[in-house]
């Protein structure tokens, strides 16, 4: 006879209890601004999410600009 849960039950068990969690929660997330904590949606946390991404490949793209100019500079000062 089989007693007690087995590893996989309890995952199982632990994954449902997840998701109910979840559900209740509403896909909600707590964040601190200003010391007050507010609700946000997890959407609105990908799209800030998402911003920054782009800020920060923007930033990259002109540090390559900036860095291309400079070696273009200084090849064109070694030739003359």
């Amino acid at each position: 006879m089989k007693k007690g849960f087995g590893v996989i039950e309890l995952l199982i068990a632990f994954l449902l209890i997840s998701i109910i969690v979840a559900g209740f929660m509403n896909m909600t997330l707590m964040q601190m601004k200003n010391g007050q904590i507010e609700h946000t949606r997890l959407e609105e946390v990908q799209n800030q999410a998402d911003e920054m991404i782009n800020e920060i490949e923007d930033i990259r793209q002109k540090n390559l600009e900036y860095e291309e100019d400079l070696l273009n500079e200084q090849t064109q000062n070694s030739y003359e």
